[in-house]
């Protein structure tokens, strides 16, 4: 069978004649890429990487035996050893979630670890509400454009996108203190480092910060007087420390969302001979799904 293979740290996949699997196997439909999986290839992931060479992908949806639609996801696949990128799979039963009818398996794949990263934070850890003035950092990108969305699916009274690169209703982190001149009760932060440390001087008082990601940096400077003085709520959130439970109702609810229209996955979908292409658009700053 077919598949894709991580030869070389910092090098992107190549197609490769893979070895059949054994067990439960799970017809692949779509795999979609992550900055995760990006950073893993890199050498440059917290976790460490699977040993070379190595199947990439995290996240997939495919078809189970009895034709049913499954999403697939942990296990460490895609991170400590092979993962869903190959056109079948072996993935022991506790790790395929059924899918409604109907559902399209690219949007499905999208929405997985990128949709939980924006949901959960919004709705769970910041549980905004319609006196909420919010702040996503980080907006140009997938979890920032389906938090911005988020935020105003559950009727925030203000929701601004703020990025390094302003565009199209999304404004630069110089403009953030204008955007809230009263200042913004909650800040939605994949970002971390100089941007967010820069963007706390425009908070209010006993402001919520959910904390997903570290695009922009490690290490953040953090002021005394923006935290402590405005008493700031600074909360921490990682899809790997979800208990599967917890992971798969926030996954369920946000693909409902997306089902009825009321929240939209930007994506581009390439088949496997395109994969390096695919990679290189994840890495752009787009949301690339491979297909089988």
């Amino acid at each position: 069978m077919r598949g894709a293979q991580i030869r070389e740290l910092g090098s992107p996949p190549v197609v490769v004649e893979l070895d059949e699997p054994d067990g439960t196997v799970v017809r692949v439909e779509a795999v979609a890429l992550n900055p995760l999986d990006l950073s893993i290839a890199r050498g440059v992931f917290y976790g460490g990487h699977p040993p070379l060479p190595y199947v990439p992908g995290c996240e997939a949806v495919g078809r189970a035996v009895d034709g049913s639609l499954v999403y697939l996801f942990g296990g460490g696949r895609g991170i400590a050893r092979d993962g869903f990128l190959a056109e079948r799979v072996a993935v022991p039963a506790e790790l395929l979630l059924p899918l409604p009818p109907g559902t399209d398996a690219a949007t499905a794949a999208a929405a997985g670890i990128a949709g939980v990263a924006a949901w959960v934070p919004v709705a769970w850890r910041a549980e905004i509400g319609p006196a909420d003035r919010v702040l996503v950092l980080g907006a140009t990108g997938a979890v920032g454009r389906l938090a911005v969305q988020a935020a105003r699916l559950l009727g925030a009274a203000q929701v601004v996108g703020a990025s390094r690169r302003a565009g199209a209703g999304v404004i630069g982190l110089d403009d953030i203190p204008d955007a809230f001149p009263d200042g913004f009760t909650v800040c939605i932060d994949p970002l971390w480092g100089e941007p967010l440390a820069r963007a706390l001087g425009a908070a209010a008082k006993h402001a919520r910060v959910v904390h997903l990601g570290q695009s922009a940096g490690a290490e953040a400077p953090l002021r005394s007087a923006d935290v402590r003085g405005k008493e700031l709520r600074i909360i921490g959130h990682s899809n790997f420390v979800l208990d599967p439970a917890d992971r798969n109702r926030a996954y369920l609810e946000l693909l409902e969302h997306v089902a009825a229209g009321r929240l939209t996955l930007e994506l581009e979908t390439f088949v496997l001979d395109d994969v390096a292409d695919a990679w290189e658009r994840q890495g752009a700053g787009g949301k690339a799904v491979v297909t089988f």
